[in-house]
């Protein structure tokens, strides 16, 4: 296991293939979750987290199958792509995504029924939605925590909140750079995110290995399930050039916007160090909890899909991430989006033990006129 003390892999880390929560953070679950207990109360629709989060990390796992196996028959057939939207290639969906998002939900609502709040990425996906209808689901498992975690206060259905993410990464995924893949599941309660699992279909970047979970308890601790978690850093000693790429490493996507080069220039000029590229909003975030990069950022990205698992398991390690603008997340109601906009606000994601400063790397960016401009254009 690795708990919240962990400063982010740099050689080979332990293989861990079951439940992975130490016993000695039971007691820290139970007191973790009696800080929201004013959102708690016993009713017939309350449920608790271990059981909630073990039944979110066996849907991550079917996810990352149902991946696997449409990236297995692309050596036979073509892979059917689609554009969101017509004028954006970033806007890719694949039979991939519909059939992870099938798989994930599909399986949480076989055990939790109708009234647990799911918000999925592909949910615009009226075919996808409609088959899952007629489709039979195995529940996934309940207990994998059972050990560890035991029985704690329970929380009101009502204000739970599952945030889906069947392929992060669709982009990445169509173009075979499948390291940058992953599957999210967070749980977010009383509009916080709290707890989520990110599966890796890919771990070493082609189907040569069984997907690896990494899963999280916010203020509490991680852990990992399949496949032994290789990265940090990855891919950094592989692929980048240590002199060329001087350390420390900000990891961004390839995005040409003026604000997005703006942030990087600003990054570099306050750190001394280079930009390096990563695909996906939770690879990049994830990277930045594992210590593979000295922080990571980006001037949005599609929706709470995209953060509530990382931002959970990035906390739970001792790392930080808020908005580009240095304000804490705050994206996890219903509404957030097509109310306030919030996507467009970014995040800045840096690790328990940083050679940066993660206030100081905020200013450094809000320096720079455009990002200033960016943050009027969306307010």
């Amino acid at each position: 296991f690795f708990s919240s003390s962990h400063e982010g892999y740099k050689s080979e880390p332990p293989n861990i293939m079951a439940s992975c929560f130490p016993a000695r953070i039971k007691d820290a679950v139970v007191v973790a979750l009696l800080c929201i207990s004013l959102r708690m109360t016993k009713t017939d629709a309350a449920l608790q987290i271990g059981p909630l989060l073990s039944t979110c990390v066996d849907s991550c796992q079917r996810g990352c199958i149902e991946i696997r196996s449409v990236q297995a028959s692309r050596k036979n057939k073509a892979l059917a792509v689609e554009l969101k939207d017509k004028d954006n290639p970033r806007s890719a969906l694949t039979e991939a995504d519909g059939a992870a998002q099938r798989a994930i939900i599909g399986s949480l609502r076989s055990v939790w029924g109708k009234n647990l709040r799911i918000v999925g990425e592909e949910d615009d996906d009226e075919e996808s939605t409609a088959a899952m209808e007629g489709m039979t689901f195995e529940p996934p498992r309940k207990d994998i925590f059972d050990d560890d975690i035991g029985e704690t206060a329970e929380i009101d259905m009502s204000d739970v909140t599952i945030f889906v993410d069947p392929l992060d990464g669709t982009r990445e995924f169509v173009e075979g750079r499948l390291e940058n893949c992953q599957v999210l599941v967070g749980i977010a309660i009383g509009g916080e995110a709290v707890a989520g699992a990110i599966g890796i279909p890919f771990p070493a970047g082609d189907d040569s290995t069984e997907p690896t979970i990494v899963y999280g308890l916010a203020d509490v601790g991680t852990g990992v399930m399949g496949a032994p978690l290789t990265r940090g850093p990855y891919p950094l000693d592989r692929n980048i050039d240590g002199v060329k790429y001087p350390r420390p490493h900000i990891a961004t996507g390839d995005s040409t916007a003026d604000v997005m080069i703006a942030c990087k220039e600003s990054a570099i000029k306050a750190t001394g160090g280079s930009n390096v590229i990563y695909g996906g909003a939770g690879n990049k975030i994830l990277a930045a909890a594992l210590g593979e990069v000295a922080g990571s950022m980006s001037i949005k990205f599609g929706g709470p899909w995209d953060l509530c698992a990382p931002h959970a398991i990035i906390t739970a390690m001792g790392g930080r991430i808020t908005d580009l603008f240095g304000d804490e997340i705050s994206l996890y109601e219903p509404d957030s989006i097509t109310k306030y906009r919030r996507n467009e606000r970014g995040f800045v994601a840096t690790p328990r033990r940083s050679d940066i400063d993660h206030d100081a790397l905020v200013a450094a960016l809000n320096r720079a006129p455009s990002v200033q401009k960016y943050k009027d254009s969306i307010n």
